[in-house]
């Protein structure tokens, strides 16, 4: 095993950076990263449980990979200009990332977190294929290696071109809002975006706004409308007309029936061959993306 390197990780860029600052990390935001960067805001997280069960199963998770696909692959720790290398595990043509999460799929785009990091450390280190090891963590956090846990994705560099030239814009555009940081301390997260983005975004929080002005008066006026027909039932009004023309109308409750529908669940799990028989593969239209504004 190389021995190890003692290495301040917050003066570069890290693999375990490349999904914050693609934006697609749950644990920290891109600006919030910056910060850090800038020397600006502390770094205080010093480890969980969850990153000690992974720390000790990597080296398990190695060696079976070792032995069971005949490879070589040892830690790696390498400084390129700003950029940190910390491999779990590298050989003269490969890179091995190792990740232990309660969150299974089925294929590796899936999981894309894991995915931009070993693409970053390939890239970087000049390979052209890569192993994304990816162990299910036991819910009691055993400490015994199980095989049947473990899921191994062979990544070839040329199926992912695109999202390696993604991932390299993202780096020099956080390179570059580094040193804004760096320029102005007292920078908002704000005058780090496009102006368009800026002025597309003002429009749409103001229309925010009185959108949830609009929604309060629609509350009140389903409110007041409860209390006009109680009113209405109170003395025995079916229809008026205002001065001002506007027709007031009661519309009477309906009484509860009973209706007749088909239960699928039942009628499946009652006649499963039948029901297999008359299903059809469709394509189902994604979702669209949209904008999600939180005020």
């Amino acid at each position: 095993m190389q021995a190890s390197v003692k290495i301040d990780r917050h003066l570069y860029i890290g693999g375990s950076d490349i999904p914050i600052i693609m934006g697609i990390s749950s644990f920290k935001t891109r600006f919030e990263l910056l910060l850090e960067k800038a020397q600006l805001q502390e770094n205080d997280f010093e480890g969980n449980k969850y990153t000690e069960y992974g720390n000790i199963m990597e080296s398990k998770i190695r060696d079976y990979i070792n032995e069971s696909l005949g490879k070589t692959f040892n830690e790696g720790q390498h400084i390129k200009g700003d950029i940190r290398l910390h491999t779990d595990g590298e050989n003269y043509s490969s890179i091995l990332e190792i990740k232990t999460t309660s969150h299974i799929f089925k294929t590796v785009d899936e999981y894309i977190v894991y995915l931009v990091q070993l693409l970053f450390y390939m890239e970087n280190l000049e390979k052209e294929t890569g192993i994304l090891a990816v162990y299910e963590r036991p819910e009691d956090f055993d400490e015994e290696f199980d095989k049947n846990r473990l899921q191994i994705f062979m990544i070839d560099k040329t199926n992912y071109k695109d999202l390696i030239e993604k991932i390299n814009n993202e780096v020099d555009k956080f390179r570059t809002d580094l040193e804004k940081v760096k320029a102005n301390p007292l920078i908002t997260e704000e005058e780090l975006q496009p102006t368009e983005l800026i002025e597309l975004s003002n429009k749409v929080v103001a229309l925010e706004e009185k959108l949830k002005e609009y929604k309060a008066i629609e509350e009140e006026q389903k409110n007041i409308k409860a209390q006009l027909k109680e009113a209405m039932e109170k003395y025995n009004v079916k229809k008026w007309t205002t001065n001002n023309g506007v027709q007031i109308t009661l519309v009477e409750n309906t009484p509860d029936k009973e209706v007749q529908k088909f239960n699928e669940a039942k009628f499946k799990e009652d006649n499963t061959e039948l029901y297999e028989k008359y299903l059809e593969s469709k394509i189902q239209k994604g979702k669209a993306g949209y904008v999600k504004v939180t005020l």
